[in-house]
């Protein structure tokens, strides 16, 4: 890359190596990994000739990025145990903490949730504790559980820089309870916040004093970010306003959640954070208004630089709008001093910044894919256009742009949400046009207006109201196309490593490649790295997609050029392929094989992620769904089979309605489907619905939404209900094939797994009864894989029990299993002595949730197990519980909460981690 030419660029290389060790392991490990990075290091200075002096430099930027990473989070510890002493089964009951709102409140239905600063705490006023001061302030996430109705009004009165006094319990963030689900402990830990205060109405905040004048700007910079949402909501009614909110202010409070997922289903979700696009859009218009007005090029280009921060201010502070934001203020300043060209330089520069503010930045996904995605575009689309040659050029900048975004953020975006979209590249070229060309400056020149002329500002929101809709309509379209959704497993560290060294190496030997064959298509790299075009070129090609550098071509871009020339914008890195000093034509003849290894490696890569070898051991994941089931059945040849989808259980009683938020937590949708994809189901062989009770298939719903279902698999009744009979014809519309098994019926995945069905009764053939009570009619069976056996029984109860062991007795059947799923998450009126004594299980399952209010399990029957011999594992102890069955060994069991890699000790609820 010619290091000692752009030493920046290496530098910030290395920090972020340093500051990414650092966040991953500690102690001897890090130390290890250090050195690792060093000698990898040093491997690499001996290619690339970089002189001693910047060896230093570099492998000191390696080790003191992680020494200070290190001493950052060994600070980010809470305060709040000096005060209140050792907490109590993870938390604190009855306190008080007084603070500062460290930001504006947010109101979801009967949720008010805000961030406290914290100076002093107590506890309990019954204990008559007076408060303590804290050594160091320490924010806290504070929910709110409004009473009623009119408690909405008072909470909006809250805001950023007001003396609250809080008073309620304190809890430890949730952490994950599955394997590799979002722990928002760690999300938050990366924000420095270790506690959530629970509040039980807005009477338990009391308001002491107004924002002092410190915080006044913020607070009032929050108001107008309101008042402008509020215009928004008036110009844009219905779905629009949320959507209008995301794209100029970066509040995705109001979007709609429907219209979000068809963004995400298309690849779109970008244009809802403010980043590049809408930084490089807002700096060229005000460059155009300041140069139209008839300021100097320092002036404007000054004035312009003094704009970015309350502009990244207004539109929420993200990390790639303050990524985007610092780019064009380094940008501009150096266009202003005429140095400093190089876009590489200044994104390096904008992150190096951010990484001395807060190391935690590099956890943030938002961070990894801007930068990733902003230097992909500075490096790679010159090469991209010249690969596109075949395009027209009015067509192929877009084209490179569009291109080079999605194929830089694809292993993050698989890595973190598990998914591509196909239709995404098309998309984003048709539409992203649409909406930085008119969406978004009209719609600021709507709310600008709205601001004192209503009338004139209906008729600028008028044609975006006209593209919202096309785009909206294009998105519900294109979302629903379930062929056009593929699903990933997240891929490992070293496969996105791979894949990155493929896609560059492929991409410059291609376009070397395309040079070498027609020499007048491209000029040749210059000494410093670009090609003669490139340096007639500005920052990015004009055109769509994704987050190009702030200073790129803008509308009114042209003029912009032609009065202030180059100096006005950053030039593309676009670093030459090197092969030592090998002759032409030996050079061109190594170009086609290695760029054909290049693509044949990256098609490995591709093929590896998609369809991931099977685990020839098969499992059995009871996934922690709270107070419901859910299990994941992957047999030794890959196909899935889902027994239940967990569910929300909610009751509203008439008159409250306004409790209703506008994106409630939803177990299929925010867990069920979420691991399934992590762990690459792309599609499931069977659903089996055990029972119609909504806490075992209400998640279905988002399940067969998703994932195409071949089979579904249930008892022959209907419970009434409306969700019920809606998951049902969903299972119809999407093609699966729907079976009410009978008593002694058997199926057969494949040829090393066996379910042999015992319903508690057949007496439903043929019809679809309509039985509210549903529990004694569960779906039961039993599962052979490898050799193992397992036993699924729904939440039959005692008479289900009796019904099917007579049947077994009658047959002479009466074969142990080696693990048993407790009914009925261990009620008291299931697995009663004669169950378990039949079975005889070493290793009982119970899907309970934690803190549940109806008692399960029942510690009567956890002693029954205990009795006959058998290991207990329940979800609210020990999270999500994996069972591996190799062939002629014993089974592998491990938890998420405890890692056991054999049967278990029991514990008791009272024992939990």
């Amino acid at each position: 890359m010619g290091t000692n030419r752009r030493p920046l660029v290496a530098f910030t290389v290395c920090w972020i190596g340093g500051a990414a060790a650092a966040h991953l392991y500690e102690g001897l490990r890090m130390a290890a990994v250090l050195a690792a990075l060093t000698l990898l290091l040093l491997a690499v200075s001996s290619f690339c000739r970089i002189s001693g002096k910047a060896l230093l430099v570099f492998g000191l930027a390696i080790w003191l990025a992680a020494g200070y990473g290190a001493f950052r989070d060994a600070r980010n510890a809470s305060v709040l145990p000096e005060v209140l002493g050792d907490p109590v089964e993870g938390g604190y009951a009855g306190i008080r903490l007084q603070g500062t709102m460290a930001g504006p409140a947010k109101i979801d239905g009967d949720l008010a949730m805000f961030e406290l600063r914290t100076e002093r705490a107590a506890g309990s006023e019954g204990d008559g504790a007076s408060f303590a001061e804290l050594r160091r302030a320490e924010n806290i996430v504070v929910r709110v559980k409004l009473a009623a109705e009119s408690e909405r009004r008072e909470a909006a009165e809250w805001g950023r820089g007001d003396r609250l006094v809080v008073s309620g319990d304190l809890e430890l963030p949730a952490g994950a309870r599955n394997f590799g689900a979002f722990d928002y402990r760690s999300y938050l830990r990366n924000k420095r916040i270790h506690w959530v205060a629970k509040a039980a109405g807005a009477s338990s905040v009391e308001t002491e004093e107004a924002a002092a004048d410190g915080l006044l700007l913020l607070r009032r910079n929050d108001e107008l970010r309101a008042g402008l949402a509020d215009k928004l909501a008036e110009l844009y009614p219905g779905i629009g306003a949320g959507y209008m909110q995301g794209l100029l202010l970066g509040l995705k409070d109001g979007l709609d959640p429907d219209t979000y997922t068809n963004f995400v289903r298309l690849g779109m979700t970008h244009v809802l954070a403010i980043s590049g696009m809408h930084v490089g859009l807002y700096v060229g218009a005000v460059l155009l208004l300041l140069r139209r007005s008839g300021l100097s090029k320092e002036t404007a280009l000054t004035a312009a630089l003094c704009s970015i921060p309350p502009y990244v201010l207004l539109t929420g502070s993200s990390p790639s709008a303050v990524r985007a934001g610092l780019m064009g203020m380094i940008g501009l300043y150096a266009a202003r001093r005429g140095w400093l060209k190089d876009g590489l330089h200044i994104l390096c520069l904008a992150a190096l910044l951010m990484l001395l503010w807060d190391p935690y930045y590099l956890t943030a996904v938002s961070f990894q894919l801007s930068f990733a995605v902003t230097a992909g575009i500075i490096l790679l689309v010159r090469p991209m256009r010249s690969i596109l040659f075949f395009l027209p050029k009015a067509v192929s900048g877009a084209a490179a742009i569009s291109l080079v975004a999605d194929l830089v953020s694809f292993p993050l975006g698989i890595y973190y949400f598990n998914q591509y979209p196909l239709l995404g590249v098309a998309a984003n070229l048709l539409l992203v046009p649409l909406i930085s060309l008119v969406s978004i400056p009209l719609g600021t020149a709507s709310l600008i207006l709205g601001t004192f002329w209503m009338e004139g500002a209906r008729w600028a929101a008028y044609p975006v109201r006209l593209v919202n809709a096309a785009v909206f309509w294009c998105a519900d379209g294109g979302g629903s196309f379930r062929w056009a959704r593929t699903v990933w497993a997240s891929p490992s560290p070293a496969w996105i490593a791979l894949y990155y060294a493929a896609l560059l190496g492929g991409i410059f030997l291609l376009a070397a490649l395309r040079s070498a064959r027609h020499p007048g298509s491209s000029a040749p790299a210059r000494a410093d790295g670009q090609s003669g075009e490139a340096a007639r070129s500005s920052a990015s090609v004009p055109g769509p997609g994704g987050d190009t550098a702030p200073l790129g071509p803008q509308p009114g871009a042209p003029a912009l050029r032609a009065r202030f020339g180059r100096s006005g914008a950053a030039e593309p890195y676009a670093p030459s392929v090197r092969y030592g000093a090998l002759p032409d034509s030996r050079r061109n003849r190594m170009r086609p094989p290695l760029a054909a290894a290049s693509f044949a490696l990256l098609a490995v890569l591709l093929a590896a992620a998609y369809h991931p070898r099977p685990d020839p051991a098969g499992s059995v994941q009871m996934l922690d769904v709270g107070q419901g089931d859910a299990i994941l059945i992957t047999t030794p040849s890959g196909r899935h089979l889902l027994v239940d989808g967990g569910g929300t259980v909610t009751f509203e009683r008439p008159g409250q309605e306004w409790r209703r938020r506008l994106d409630p937590y939803e177990v299929g949708r925010d867990i069920v489907v979420p691991l399934l994809k992590k762990r690459g189901v792309h599609r499931l062989d069977a659903v089996i619905l055990t029972h119609g009770d909504r806490d075992h298939y209400g998640g279905l719903l988002a399940v067969l939404d998703e994932l195409p279902v071949d089979r579904f698999i249930m008892n022959g009744t209907r419970s009434g209900g409306e969700d019920l009979d809606k998951l049902l014809f969903s299972a119809l519309r999407g093609g699966a094939e729907i079976y009410a098994p009978q008593d002694g019926d058997v199926w057969r995945p494949d040829d090393r797994t066996v379910l042999r069905f015992l319903n508690p009764s057949g007496a439903f053939a043929g019809r679809l009864p309509e039985l509210e009570q549903q529990n004694e009619y569960s779906v039961v069976f039993k599962l052979g894989m490898n050799g193992h056996s397992f036993l699924f029984t729904g939440d039959i109860g005692e008479s289900g029990e009796q019904e099917i062991l007579a049947r077994l007795d009658e047959q002479g059947d009466g074969e142990a299993v080696e693990v048993l799923k407790v009914g009925h998450h261990g009620s008291k009126h299931s697995s009663t002595e004669d169950w378990v004594s039949r079975w005889s299980p070493k290793l009982s399952l119970i899907s309970v949730g934690a803190k549940n209010t109806y008692g399960h399990p029942n510690e009567g029957i956890i002693e029954r197990l205990e009795q006959a011999g058998s290991a207990v594992r329940r979800t609210d102890l020990d999270g999500e519980i994996q069972i591996h069955s190799p062939a002629g060994e014993p089974l592998r069991v491990r938890t998420k909460l405890d890692g056991a890699s054999a049967f278990p000790k029991n514990r008791r609820r009272g024992e939990a981690e």
